[in-house]
């Protein structure tokens, strides 16, 4: 085994500027001013609105779903009091 003063640490560079404030490198002070940005307004509505209208279609889809699920109960029940199958193969519309 190796003894321990045989080991070598790696030298790793160290840079301090201490005239530079530490609060231009604050996380949450960078955050809130990039918040405030035209840009990230103006992206912020535009998901807004995209959210409102994956809302509405996802809304539309469900009332489509049920209406189709109505023809589908229909046309069974149309297909059992005529004996006929309209349906070629199993499944349904």
């Amino acid at each position: 085994m190796y003894l321990y003063g045989a080991y070598q640490f790696p030298q790793t560079q160290f840079e301090y500027y201490p005239f530079i404030q530490q609060e231009q490198y604050d996380p949450n002070r960078q955050l809130s001013q990039l918040l405030q940005l035209p840009q990230w307004q103006q992206l912020e509505r535009r998901v807004n609105l995209l959210e409102r209208q994956n809302n509405i279609q996802e809304r539309e889809i469900e009332q489509l779903h049920r209406q189709l699920q109505r023809v589908n109960q229909r046309l069974r029940a149309v297909e059992n009091r005529l004996h006929i199958s309209f349906t070629p193969v199993e499944g349904e519309f």
